[in-house]
């Protein structure tokens, strides 16, 4: 057995030497779990990290897919708005020219119509005034033969008929003679 093999005897000097070794190699063994530690903990800290961030970004892009979804549907639907509208002008600058065309189609009927109006208003003036002389002319014979037969009656027969009376030609009601009724 070699000489330092041996155990050695604790002396107060190497109690004190033997404590500042184990506390520095209790300081170096705490710094080295600290470092371990530290690592370790910055490791999980770096995986949380990472998988927070991996979450976060699936999330990002789902929402992202999702937002960029919504808007090409606005889109098409805003496309199919404006073709819609679109349409709706020109239908809507349809119907203004055909409702201009009507207008002015009726207004041309209208003036004609006034026109006829005029012509036929002059052209009846003189019948109306020729028919109202000629119902006048009639008015006044028959008036005339009227008296003359109720007259010419009252002479030749007093017992003749309304009938009779009206049968008569208007000459026998001025001569006075009494003929038949007359066979029509």
């Amino acid at each position: 057995m070699r000489k330092s093999d041996r155990p050695r005897k604790l002396t107060a000097k190497g109690m004190e030497n033997l404590s500042g070794n184990v506390g520095i190699v209790m300081q170096a063994l705490i710094r080295e779990v600290r470092d371990e530690t530290m690592k370790q903990m910055a490791k999980a800290q770096q995986e949380t990290v990472k998988e927070i961030t991996t979450s976060h970004e699936r999330i990002i892009e789902t929402l992202w897919n999702a937002w960029k979804k919504e808007q090409q549907a606005l889109k098409q639907m805003i496309e199919g708005q404006e073709k819609a509208i679109m349409q709706l002008q020109q239908d809507i600058q349809g119907i203004q020219a055909q409702a201009a065309q009507e207008r002015k189609l009726m207004q041309e009927q209208i003036d004609e119509l006034k026109r006829m109006q005029q012509h036929a208003t002059r052209d009846i003036e003189p019948l109306q005034v020729q028919a109202s002389e000629e119902i006048k002319r009639i008015h006044e014979k028959l008036d005339i033969m009227a008296q003359h037969a109720v007259a010419g009656s009252a002479r030749t027969n007093p017992r003749q008929s309304f009938a009779d009376i009206a049968r008569m030609s208007p000459t026998e009601g001025q001569n006075g003679g009494v003929r038949g009724p007359e066979v029509m």
